[in-house]
């Protein structure tokens, strides 16, 4: 019966670790999340981060909040849709419907999984967005009041003459 109950064992554990490695190769089960923290006064309900695409090609981050094409990942609290694919994985944070910062993640394998932690935190009197991507990217930034989207693409002043647009968005 002890012998009996091993293999059984033995076996499951086996099909279990050739399931792990064969999600590596062939995504099955996704297994990306996000995680989202705030720091007093700040209120988590408060958050929503959308996930999409969103042209660098834009005249302003205005045209961020009219495509209704772009998924709710996080609204208030993590409903299981966020997602890692091939290419660019762009996000929109907002805060309050008053805050936000738009940032994009270039995967390189299809079947990563990546932990998206983002903290919101104030300092001298401005909200601030703590962004750290396991094994990917890692920064914090002033968030932009929406009122000024019309003035700003890609989280900077609009500047005709000299451009701004870096390949990164995180200078």
């Amino acid at each position: 019966m002890k012998k009996r109950i091993l293999v059984v064992a033995c076996f499951v554990l086996v099909t279990v670790f050739a399931f792990f490695q064969i999600n590596k190769t062939i995504k099955i089960i996704e297994f990306t999340s996000i995680n989202v923290k705030t720091e007093n006064p700040l209120n988590i309900e408060k958050v929503k981060v959308y996930q999409g695409y969103y042209s660098i090609n834009r005249k302003s981050d205005a045209e961020m909040f009219s495509d209704t094409s772009n998924q709710v990942v996080f609204d208030g609290k993590g409903n299981g849709k966020i997602k890692t694919e091939y290419g660019e994985n762009d996000f929109l944070v907002t805060y309050d419907n008053k805050y936000y910062f738009q940032f994009r993640q270039f995967c390189t394998n299809d079947n990563d999984r990546y932990i998206y932690n983002l903290k919101f935190l104030k300092k001298s009197n401005k909200l601030y967005l703590e962004v750290a991507i396991d094994n990917a990217i890692k920064f914090e930034r002033p968030m932009n009041l929406m009122s000024n989207a019309k003035k700003i693409r890609c989280n900077r002043i609009i500047d005709e003459e000299k451009g701004h647009y870096n390949g990164i968005e995180l200078n």
